[in-house]
């Protein structure tokens, strides 16, 4: 089962150091990978927040399998769990509808507030 820590606002969720060494220290691609996962990973969590309204789980399942590479590389560590979980609960049968969804839209929720923070701390990155 999934343990969610308390929610910490001085603790940040990206860990940018694979993606520095991934990048070679290039300032320049660095930035430019942070910009394409900005408008990536927005896009797939707006389709993700449709979709578990639409109770779609196939699109879930994608979309879940999908993003933990982007949340991998920005080294949000946090949210792989639950992406995980959610992947888990949208291919397995023995759990009623009512609990997966239910369990689906509290993951999601959580998932929202750790990409939000993640946002704002690429957003305001500094390169110092």
């Amino acid at each position: 089962m999934l343990k969610i820590e308390p929610n910490n606002p001085n603790k940040t969720v990206c860990d940018l150091n694979y993606l520095t060494r991934l990048m070679g220290g290039k300032i320049h691609l660095i930035k430019k990978m942070m910009r394409s996962f900005l408008v990536q990973v927005k896009e797939e969590l707006s389709s993700l927040n449709n979709a578990i309204i639409k109770k779609d789980y196939s699109t879930i399942r994608n979309l879940t399998h999908t993003m933990k590479s982007n949340i991998s590389i920005m080294g949000i560590s946090i949210a792989l769990p639950i992406l995980q979980e959610m992947e888990d609960l949208v291919t397995e049968t023995s759990s009623s509808n009512s609990y997966r969804n239910e369990k689906l839209a509290t993951l999601n929720l959580k998932l929202n507030e750790i990409c939000k923070k993640a946002f704002v701390e690429m957003e305001n990155y500094n390169f110092s």
